[in-house]
């Protein structure tokens, strides 16, 4: 009769508490980042202090902007209004400036002069993805702390369970320590976790009584858990353009939405993976134990509520049907939670309007712009080409991309059918994973992607400045697939242009899969278009070791001891790497496999040219990097590739979603 979805207790509970009355200390950001150059210089000591530090800084600052938010967002909803009278707009509006009003009293307050502090996306990123405890494993483990490494390691699986390093260093943790895993901690499980775990160990041991206490208690937290992640959403949005009012409304707006959309789905990884029925799994719980305690009227409400998130489980029907029959309850008493229904209700509404926005949108836009519009809006501030260049690029791209599109789609039989030829395998360059081989573009189609690249770069594009790889001696610029589509849906440049990109990258990846004789698929990563131009100023007299790119591996981080360790900020989940190459009218700038990390000991040069791509394995087994560009500018297209869906890259979605909906509205 009775079913309840049956979860194993594994590790995890939430250690200490980060709620404070005044800052911590230093900056989480600035924390993290002294935290990150002791890991590099060795000095674990201070790397544990540092990030330690970090989390209790984040946590801190995460906790008081949650509150501030809903606490003014209470007020303002409460207040009294000038505008009671007037219309629903105004009513909005209004609110929205005492709620503002609000929000900065209360961060100045709490923050003071870190009020307006801003911290770079990546590092924020880095701490939602639990990277700081992923450098602390190891610096606890350097200094024999093997409780704590394995605690670590086990908050990092709890929200990347398929981090193959994070196990084998828990298993190692857990035999060396030596520790059983039941001991192991999840640091960052929150209350509501640690109360859920509480009461599905009282339902298995069939203490209903304390099943319920824990689980009441733990779905009171998950609804304040809830709204604060919600809460710590409305934060600011670089559009990257400049639409009109309503358009930035909805484009902020829509931001916001995506992320509270990832509440649910955050707060339902308790050990590691996602329970897909974990709100529902509360009213499961609730319905049996509350029966088995001989309250009828709260099971009765469990099972209603239970039906109300999941209509037609079939466990919970035939649950009312006993209610009904067997105890003679009234339909009546069958009246679903009002905090389930409303919570229900904006899960329903909000995966509608989502569903909605996707389906209508790929940019959240103003009104499309005409091509003969001389506007600020056409023009851009923030760097994308005027109309008039745009337009000359225009006439030129169309010929050459359809081409390439009817070459990828005739799937031709062999490589040399795809006028592709080998030039250097593994052997002529002195190393595993590796290949260089000419014809994967024509010299039209170079040339339009090179002044593609030279009108739409942005400088520095791709990378941040602090954490960049590259020589101060020369420009680097870039041109991301979403930059790309963007000037595509503003009309800046014509659709064919990234129909092109996207064709000649797809030539590029099928070529790595069949040379290499890959069993599973590659899935881009990350396409970047860029440009390094020298500096006149600074080549004169430069030495050839200041290279254009630093050697480096792509997924671990090169040691001058050659160790290589796949730990952040390496991009660990890349599986392959190419570039293709656009042009060769310039001086130096040859791409060199190396021995180490110093790059005076070269195992092989690609000298680049129009079609050529080197390809190979992401990992330690293939260090490179870029000789001094002295003269010109060099261009070619990075490609990093995965075996793991999780990281396809999303602006490639975007850009065959646009493409798709383009070709459609030709129709």
């Amino acid at each position: 009769m009775w079913g309840c979805v049956g979860y194993l207790v594994v590790v995890g509970t939430y250690v200490g508490t980060y709620v404070g009355a005044a800052a911590p200390g230093d900056p989480y950001d600035f924390l993290y980042k002294e935290g990150v150059t002791a890991y590099l210089e060795e000095d674990w000591l201070k790397c544990i202090k540092n990030f330690e530090a970090a989390l209790l800084d984040y946590h801190w600052v995460r906790e008081h902007v949650a509150s501030c938010r809903r606490k003014c967002s209470g007020e303002s909803a409460a207040g009294k209004l000038m505008s009671a009278k007037l219309s629903e707009d105004d009513r909005f509006y209004e609110r929205a400036v005492y709620n503002t009003l609000c929000v900065v009293k209360c961060k100045k307050a709490i923050f003071g002069s870190r009020m307006d502090r801003i911290v770079e996306g990546n590092i924020n990123e880095d701490f939602h993805n639990r990277k700081p405890y992923d450098y602390l494993q190891l610096c606890y483990f350097k200094v024999d702390e093997f409780k704590k490494a394995a605690d670590a390691a086990a908050t990092v699986l709890a929200v990347q369970p398929d981090h193959e390093v994070m196990k084998t260093n828990l298993k190692y943790y857990l035999a060396e320590g030596p520790l059983n895993a039941e001991d192991v901690l999840n640091l960052e499980l929150q209350e509501y976790g640690k109360e859920f775990i509480k009461g599905n160990v009282a339902y298995n041991n069939g203490d209903y009584k304390t099943t319920i206490i824990h689980m009441e208690k733990s779905l009171a937290l998950f609804y304040d858990a809830m709204e604060d992640c919600r809460h710590l959403c409305e934060n600011p949005f670089d559009q990257g353009w400049f639409p009109d009012f309503i358009s930035s409304l909805a484009n902020h707006y829509t931001f916001t939405l995506r992320c509270k959309r990832r509440c649910t789905w955050q707060l339902s990884n308790l050990y590691g993976e996602i329970m897909d029925d974990f709100f529902y799994s509360y009213f499961n719980y609730l319905q049996y134990s509350y029966y088995k305690e001989g309250d009828t009227e709260k099971a009765c409400e469990a099972v209603a509520t239970a039906l109300f998130v999941n209509p037609t489980d079939e466990v919970q029907i035939r649950n009312k049907q006993f209610f009904i029959i067997d105890e003679g309850v009234s339909e009546d008493l069958f009246v679903p939670r009002k905090d389930a229904v409303a919570f229900i209700e904006r899960e329903d509404f909000e995966e509608k309007l989502m569903e909605y926005i996707e389906t209508h949108f790929v940019f959240l836009k103003d009104d499309d712009f005409d091509d003969d519009d001389d506007s600020d809006a056409t023009k851009y501030s923030s760097g994308l080409p005027n109309t008039k260049e745009a337009k000359g690029l225009l006439q030129r791209v169309p010929e050459t991309a359809r081409a390439a599109r009817k070459r990828v789609v005739a799937q031709f039989k062999t490589m040399s059918q795809m006028g592709i030829h080998l030039l250097m395998s593994e052997r002529e360059l002195h190393g595993r994973g590796r290949m260089v081989a000419d014809g994967f573009a024509t010299p039209l189609q170079c040339l339009v992607l090179t002044e593609l690249t030279k009108l739409a770069a942005v400088e520095g594009d791709g990378y941040k400045q602090s954490t960049s790889p590259h020589t101060q001696a020369e420009n680097f610029q870039g041109v991301t697939l979403g930059r790309a589509g963007m000037m595509v849906h503003a009309k800046l440049i014509a659709k064919e242009a990234l129909e092109l990109i996207l064709d000649v990258t797809d030539r590029c990846r099928d070529y790595l899969e069949r040379y290499f004789n890959l069993k599973e698929p590659l899935y881009f990563a990350f396409t970047h278009l860029v440009c390094r131009t020298a500096k006149p100023e600074m080549s004169e007299n430069r030495s050839l070791s200041d290279l254009s790119h630093e050697v480096h591996v792509d997924n671990c981080l090169l040691q001058d001891s050659g160790e290589c360790l796949r730990v952040p900020p390496a991009y660990t989940y890349r599986d392959y790497s190419a570039l293709l190459y656009l042009n060769d009218e310039f001086e130096g700038g040859d791409f060199i496999f190396t021995h180490d990390r110093s790059g005076l000991s070269h195992e092989a040069i690609v000298r680049p040219r129009c079609g050529r791509m080197v390809g190979f394995s992401s990992g330690p087994e293939n260090p490179h990097g870029v000789l001094p560009v002295l003269d010109g500018s060099r261009c070619a297209i990075g490609m990093w590739f995965t075996h793991d869906k999780l990281f396809k890259e999303l602006e490639r979605t975007l850009a065959e979603t646009l493409l798709t909906r383009l070709k459609d509205d030709s129709v």
